[in-house]
């Protein structure tokens, strides 16, 4: 019996591809593609900042209209119904953004993780996935608090909502702070952003670029001094979001493990 090294050679070389062809698998039912890699994250900086400028001027134009005699720079930083208007818009603006971009590269919008519906299994890889973020977090923090003693890891984030009075009040922040930011971001950086790297890079690679971005969007400054701590937490955050994005093949347990970190966060800035 004679054997066929060229074929036996030809299967084994496609097993070892196995597990990026199966995340590609999900682009299926896609006449277009995403684009190259710099056009993925030029696109996104755009969505990112379009949304958020739009929102603004939104919120502002409202605020001219429903109150002309007040300063919209306070009434922004200090109107929770304001506030929580501008997390709507930004986030829903970002979204429809990612589907119209999706549209126009004649891409399926199942391609970027809604490919199925959710299952119990999300569930059981959210859980995974949120013990592994605070796993990492703590062993994170306890490096550097070895390197640099000194150093501050204790920032706060500025998340706004500051002044929180009356029941609307707090389901308004809730639902800005919780709920909306996980579908608004893991729609456009796990799905739109890392889909598109993925398909033209290996998974390393594009781990890495999707998490910097997406922790450098997290950047604040307080009287001018830099909050690098929140930084670095969405940065492993994301770590841990990729992840599961590329072991699953959609975005829901990332949503909920997102969603769970932000309900833990909400209930540790306001003290409750």
């Amino acid at each position: 019996m004679s054997i066929d090294f060229s074929s036996k050679l030809k299967a084994q070389s496609s097993k070892l591809k196995e597990p990026r062809s199966e995340f590609l698998r999900k682009l299926r039912g896609s006449s277009g593609s995403i684009g190259s890699p710099l056009r993925v994250i030029l696109t996104v900086l755009a969505i990112f900042i379009l949304s958020q400028y739009l929102a603004a001027i939104i919120v502002a134009f409202y605020a001219r209209l429903a109150h002309p005699a007040i300063n919209i720079s306070w009434y922004i930083n200090h109107s929770v119904d304001a506030q929580f208007f501008f997390i709507l818009l930004a986030e829903s603006l970002a979204i429809g953004l990612v589907w119209w971009v999706l549209t126009r590269r004649r891409v399926d919008w199942r391609s970027i993780g809604f490919s199925r519906w959710p299952h119990w299994r999300d569930i059981k890889w959210a859980t995974a996935g949120f013990v592994a973020f605070y796993a990492l977090s703590i062993i994170v923090s306890l490096i550097i608090s070895l390197i640099w003693p000194n150093l501050n890891i204790d920032q706060n984030q500025n998340v706004g909502f500051s002044t929180l009075v009356g029941p609307q009040a707090w389901i308004l922040a809730f639902i800005g702070l919780v709920i909306l930011p996980p579908l608004g971001e893991e729609t456009l950086v796990r799905g739109y952003l890392y889909t598109g790297l993925r398909s033209k890079m290996k998974f390393l690679p594009a781990l890495l670029i999707t998490s910097v971005m997406f922790g450098a969007a997290h950047f604040q400054t307080d009287n001018g001094q830099l909050i690098w701590a929140v930084a670095l937490d969405t940065f492993m955050l994301s770590l841990v979001l990729v992840y599961l994005r590329e072991k699953t093949g959609v975005l829901y347990a990332g949503i909920m493990v997102h969603l769970l970190n932000n309900l833990v966060a909400f209930l540790v800035h306001f003290h409750v």
